[in-house]
């Protein structure tokens, strides 16, 4: 969102929640979430877990994110009204991933992670009760270039 912010991009794909002010925007995809968990874990063989089943396990976020995006995918508060158990920090999505493997902490992505994603000692299992991710296009130019760009995403986005 920054380098829309700054004008190096004319349109940009964004992970919400998002500060969108001033924006034009348009949701083009959702998808589950998923919590990453290691092998050994009691949920690893779990068909599917709900916030509350794991509300007791550390979560690994990152400090360099706005505090509402963290929030957010913390889901924090919980429904009970608790804060998450926070585990360490992490900005790389590969040593995070190496932590949850080794126990250290649990993580929380999209579903497509999964797919992306897999090494030896780790397993993602879906989360029930959360808000999926909702990713937008978003511009502030109406030019004719970004009308286009933005007219074949929102194609695209109806055939999938």
């Amino acid at each position: 969102m920054a380098a829309r912010r700054a004008g190096d991009v004319d349109v940009a794909f964004v992970w919400l929640p998002a500060d969108l002010a001033g924006l034009h925007s348009e949701l083009v995809h959702t998808e589950p979430r998923v919590v990453g968990l290691p092998t050994t874990h009691p949920l690893a063989s779990a068909a599917s877990v709900s916030i509350m089943d794991v509300n007791d396990e550390p979560l690994m976020w990152t400090r360099r994110a706005p505090r509402a995006w963290v929030d957010w995918w913390a889901v924090n508060p919980r429904p009970d009204g608790s804060e998450p158990r926070w585990g360490p920090t992490n900005d790389n999505v590969e040593e995070m991933l190496e932590q949850v493997a080794e126990g250290t902490a649990i993580c929380f992505a999209p579903s497509s992670m999964a797919l992306y994603y897999t090494r030896p000692g780790l397993t993602w299992v879906p989360l029930t009760d959360v808000e999926p991710l909702r990713v937008a296009l978003a511009w502030d130019d109406d030019g004719p270039l970004v009308q286009a760009f933005a007219t074949i995403v929102r194609e695209l986005s109806q055939t999938v």
